[in-house]
């Protein structure tokens, strides 16, 4: 498949993602996050920058030069202390399964991964305490 043709299908994947991410941020956010509204707001500013990310890529022509971690994008994660690589993808909450590395977008973890520059570092905020990471690959997932 061509570079053109791989942009086009991943712009089709975009164009499904927003309109499935307009439905949650408008009517399903409380059933998904019971929380502070600090926390929810915190949420619907997240999914808001996200929506507006994916309406800027959908009106480009060509991929962009930085990669960002999107839904349904495999990503390789390594951990800079001791150099294990981890691969996840971030899903729809209804996708998530954490044993098969797929963590929703709405979870604490798929929150702070979600449009994180390749290449970049951060320290992610996990259950077992705060680890520096670096974003290695982003590859679209599988379908």
């Amino acid at each position: 498949m061509s570079h053109s043709s791989d942009w086009n299908v991943e712009k089709r994947h975009m164009h499904e993602q927003l309109l499935q991410l307009e439905e949650i941020r408008s009517h399903h956010v409380e059933q998904y996050m019971l929380m502070h509204d600090i926390e929810h707001k915190r949420l619907e500013q997240l999914l808001d920058q996200y929506i507006r990310h994916i309406k800027s890529l959908l009106a480009l022509h060509e991929p962009p030069s930085q990669q960002h971690v999107l839904l349904h994008h495999m990503i390789e994660i390594e951990y800079v202390d001791d150099g294990f690589i981890d691969q996840y993808c971030i899903v729809l909450p209804h996708e998530a399964n954490p044993e098969q590395g797929k963590i929703s977008l709405l979870s604490p973890v798929g929150r702070q991964l979600l449009l994180t520059s390749l290449h970049s570092e951060l320290d992610l905020e996990t259950p077992a305490g705060t680890v520096r990471i670096r974003i290695v690959s982003i590859q679209q997932a599988a379908a």
